[in-house]
């Protein structure tokens, strides 16, 4: 699986530090052959995708799409200004909240939930191995 960032420059975000942990999910599940991309956006955006894909008139932090075993996997789309607030609610940096937010978007992309006790306890358990210190709860 090989991730692409798209509007990084826009949002200033420095992808570097992201490598790390894309390597540990990629060693942590079962993973496909092809792109995902990661999209930096703004909330009007993200309010926009979250209105028209799940009937929802608000702006979300992340929110995954799973195309398949084709050349594109999937793409994750992820709010920076709501990372941001989010960052500073739970009192760590800006690249740590993004990479929490990536790394549980692309464990939708390849089918994991949080809707159910047991399932958002595989998840957690997934995103904890990843992420270490930095992982948490995700309002979703």
């Amino acid at each position: 699986m090989e991730v692409k960032y798209l509007n990084q420059e826009e949002f200033k975000v420095d992808v570097v530090p992201f490598s790390k942990y894309i390597k540990k999910l990629v060693a942590a599940i079962e993973t496909q052959d092809g792109m995902l991309n990661v999209v930096f956006v703004n909330d009007k955006y993200i309010r926009a995708l979250n209105k028209a894909y799940r009937g929802k008139d608000k702006a979300t932090d992340v929110l995954s799409f799973s195309y398949g075993p084709d050349e594109l996997i999937g793409e994750v789309y992820v709010s920076v200004e709501t990372a941001e607030r989010q960052a500073k609610d739970h009192k760590h940096s800006l690249s740590d909240e993004l990479i929490r937010l990536i790394v549980h978007g692309i464990l939708h992309v390849y089918g994991y939930d949080h809707e159910k006790d047991r399932d958002y306890k595989k998840m957690f358990a997934v995103e904890k191995k990843v992420l270490g210190k930095i992982a948490g709860e995700l309002d979703m």
